[in-house]
């Protein structure tokens, strides 16, 4: 089953406003968990989905600007499993066919009628509670695989027919094998013929029932070495009560096993040392009152046998204390087993940590039940110091081991020591794996140029690897990863080397594209600059001479538009030459005098030009000028009575006193094609922009000192 949705939150993408109304209108009055956001654009999608929530996509295919597809392109980029629903009055199967390689959710034609309203909600419906629940079925798999491979215990799943499907890393180092080695094995080659009717008899119980299944057995390792494993076992079954898998979690207690075989011994010999041992020693009795306590306990708590004997934990420690060791005793009794527990105790007054070892006491002499315990005998060792450096370790190999970048050390030889989760993805393998292995970066690294660049790393020779190398590497994908290597020095000695690392796959796909595109707009001007001005020159000289000939009322507007086209054609190859990188900004320009010089009086007859500014800057002059010309152009345009060029913190500004930009167009102001006049091309503060960035500079749309519009260019490089 699915969980259940709540409240959908949908975004319909149209570029015909009364529509988009019309159709929210029926779907949230088809179901009134729907939430449903217009937008008339693909790029006012973009922007609404960034800005918030949203559970599913309906978007029209055939809209200005962007299309349908290219939207959905987009969204896909941002967010691979997004439900769209492809809403559309142009259906064809090239369109369809289109769309679904795209990734599109679900494709629905418009038609005539409200009850397309109803389809299209339960589209929406299907699409969003598909999601959810696959959602929710990943995150609860991850769960479940996060717990069984960071679980202390082994960890073995099998399938319905008892072969093994899985085993985590715990079990890898109980049983001395890999995964990969016993995957489709049967639970016989880890059994020993001792253990096999035992065995048998709990597979049998296990696979008629649910539930869980205790077991010690007798097993065998990789090596052939025999171990002691406890055993624990559960059928999981799913709603129908079919078996979805069997998990066995076990443990290593061959050592316990042991003890428990020898107790009977070393009781014997604890008699004669106990009291002269320096390990802090002790005995209670089925009602937590200590029994007996040697010489290093009584030293230890600073006490004498008459403070102690006869009296409980609860008599010597806080409460919490107490509930914590007492705990442990009573699991002794309960389990009739040895435990071994860390337990927190205060000595002095200050908190410690002991690694204490419990083991149950028989009296098979006054008890009718001889295998019933009536005391437990203990062993404290003060691991205090042990535990905080074991927990600080811990704390750093998971913040090495959750970092989103590669992070390993290498040995002097180049072999992996440590090795981070997300490195041994890049490679495609485990950490286990790994560790020991050669690198395949030395090799790499030795390869470039002359001389052994990582031994130099480790000797510290050549300034240019003496204290970090940088290499880049490819793993067992397509990814790339940018190293950045430095000795690892420990008491001033070079013993191995740190590799850190991050992914660059997208930077150079991203430059690959981008040199991609500068060939397209390459080509783009080439075809403005040779097949649109001789027609438009041709167009307008004809015109000219039409106008000449003859009176129409038809040829002023016809040459209006042609000077337009021009003027649209001139700034579209001006915005395609500025976005090339600057290549000599060796040249210092004075902005007063070049922007004296940009001023042209007679276009601006009615506004005056105020001049601030006392910078220098390194620039290509012409393309400055340019830079200048477009926005005094667009001050006198849009401003007031004054525009005044002057200095501001890293660079300077042009700024009229007219009405000035809203807040939330001044972004909008650099897109090509935008403009509130209507007889401009929309191009000039685009062209602004580009030279800017080609220079390494920013330019921005801010408020003038006096209420106006202000452009601040800065980065800019000082003389």
């Amino acid at each position: 089953m699915y969980p259940a949705l709540g409240t959908i939150h949908v975004l319909h993408v149209d570029d015909e406003p009364d529509f988009t109304a019309m159709a929210a209108a029926f779907l949230e009055r088809e179901d009134d968990r729907f939430e449903v956001e217009t937008a008339t654009s693909a790029h006012e999608g973009l922007a609404r989905l960034a800005a918030g929530h949203v559970d599913c996509v309906v978007s029209d295919y055939d809209m200005d600007g962007q299309n349908g597809i290219e939207f959905l392109e987009a969204v896909r980029e941002a967010h691979p499993e997004l439900p769209f629903v492809l809403f559309t009055g142009k259906g064809s199967e090239e369109v369809a066919s289109e769309a679904i390689s795209a990734g599109v959710t679900d494709y629905l034609q418009k038609e005539t009628g409200t009850s397309q309203y109803t389809l299209l909600a339960n589209r929406i419906v299907n699409a969003v509670e598909q999601h959810r629940g696959r959602v929710a079925l990943e995150d609860s798999e991850k769960r479940l695989s996060l717990f069984i491979e960071q679980s202390p215990l082994g960890v073995l799943e099998y399938n319905e027919d008892f072969e093994i499907v899985r085993l985590n890393g715990a079990g890898e180092e109980i049983l001395g094998y890999a995964e990969e080695e016993l995957v489709g094995e049967t639970w016989e080659a880890l059994v020993t013929e001792a253990s096999y009717e035992n065995v048998d008899a709990v597979t049998d119980a296990l696979s008629e029932a649910t539930g869980g299944f205790h077991s010690v057995d007798e097993n065998v390792r990789k090596d052939g070495t025999h171990i002691v494993c406890e055993w624990h076992n559960r059928v999981v079954t799913d709603e129908d009560g079919s078996v979805v898998a069997v998990f066995s979690q076990f443990q290593d207690v061959t050592e316990r096993t042991e003890r428990e075989r020898e107790l009977e011994a070393t009781r014997r010999r604890l008699e004669a040392i106990l009291e002269n041992t320096t390990t802090p020693m002790f005995m209670k009795d089925d009602e937590g009152r200590y029994v007996f306590v040697n010489q290093s306990h009584r030293e230890l708590f600073d006490v004498d046998d008459e403070e102690i004997i006869g009296r409980t934990d609860y008599d010597l420690f806080p409460e919490e204390m107490a509930d914590e060791v007492t705990a442990n005793d009573h699991a002794v009794f309960a389990r009739n087993e040895p435990i071994e527990t860390e337990e927190r105790v205060s000595v002095d007054g200050e908190p410690r940590t002991f690694l204490s070892t419990k083991v149950p006491i028989y009296d098979t002499g006054e008890r009718s039940d001889p295998d019933e315990p009536v005391a437990v005998f203990g062993v404290a060792v003060d691991i205090t110091e042990r535990t905080e450096r074991e927990r600080e370790l811990k704390r750093y190999e998971s913040l090495v081991n959750t970092m989103q970048e590669a992070a390993c050390i290498y040995d002097v030889d180049g072999r992996f020591e440590v090795v981070n989760e997300y490195l041994a993805a890049f490679y495609g393998t485990t950490r286990e794996e790994l560790v020991g292995q050669q690198s395949g970066l030395v090799p790499h690294v030795r390869a470039e140029g002359d001389g052994d660049r990582y031994q130099e790393l480790l000797d510290g020779e050549r300034e240019a690897v003496c204290g970090e190398l940088e290499v880049e590497l490819r793993g067992h994908g397509p990814e790339t990863l940018e190293y950045r290597l430095t000795p690892l020095r420990i008491d001033g000695d070079v013993e191995g080397v740190i590799g850190v690392a991050h992914e660059i796959t997208s930077f150079r796909e991203r430059e690959r594209e981008l040199e991609r595109q500068n060939q397209r707009l390459d080509s783009f001007a080439s075809v403005v600059s040779h097949d649109l001005r001789n027609p438009l020159s041709v167009a307008d000289g004809r015109l000219e001479l039409a106008m000449e000939a003859c009176t129409s009322d038809h040829l002023p507007p016809a040459a209006r538009a042609i000077r337009r086209s021009q003027t649209l054609v001139e700034d579209l190859l001006t915005l395609a030459r500025e976005g090339e990188r600057v290549q000599d900004t060796t040249t210092p320009v004075d902005v007063a005098t070049l922007a004296a010089e940009c001023w042209d009086p007679a276009v601006a007859s009615d506004v005056a030009l105020v001049v601030e500014t006392e910078r220098t800057v390194r620039a290509d002059r012409g393309r400055l000028q340019q830079l200048l010309e477009n926005l005094l152009i667009n001050a006198v345009d849009h401003g007031g009575t004054t525009v005044t060029v002057g200095d501001c913190p890293g660079g300077f500004y042009v700024a009229d006193d007219g009405p000035g930009i809203p807040r939330d167009e001044r972004e909008r102001v650099f897109e090509a094609g935008y403009s509130t006049d209507p007889e401009g091309t929309g191009f000039g503060l685009a062209i602004v922009r580009e030279i800017a960035e080609a220079h390494g500079w920013t330019v921005r749309a801010t408020d003038g000192d006096r209420g106006g519009a202000r452009f601040e260019v800065t980065g800019v490089d000082d003389v």
